[in-house]
């Protein structure tokens, strides 16, 4: 099975986590889809500008998107090199990314606020 691994510090990881739990999803599930969708809108130029793709050190937890086959993993490879970037640090600024956006939540329509 074909994996892309991010790389965040270990607060980032476990929001990472919970926001795709509030999605009803697990974080490898979250981590393909926002792979998927970058191959989809190419937006990795601009979000390297705004979100860090840097490797911690030290504090580290990784996030797996396990990819059925080897198709959209060399895909992504190819799209990361193309930004100049390796596909871990790629998929961390995704990552990163998302726990700004909010995509999955916002498209679900989950009311983050909502206690009930």
């Amino acid at each position: 099975m074909a994996q892309i691994l991010g790389y965040l510090t270990s607060a980032e990881a476990a929001a990472f986590h919970e926001q795709a739990g509030l999605g009803g999803i697990d974080a490898s599930a979250l981590a393909n889809l926002l792979i998927v969708r970058e191959l989809q809108l190419g937006r990795l130029a601009e979000l390297t500008s705004r979100f860090d793709a840097e490797v911690p050190t030290g504090d580290r937890t990784k996030i797996t998107a396990h990819q059925r086959d080897d198709a959209t993993k060399l895909a992504f490879g190819v799209h990361a090199g193309a930004k100049g970037l390796k596909p871990s640090p790629a998929a961390a600024v995704l990552f990163r990314a998302e726990l700004e956006e909010h995509w999955l939540l916002h498209c679900l329509g989950v009311n983050r606020f909502d206690s009930t």
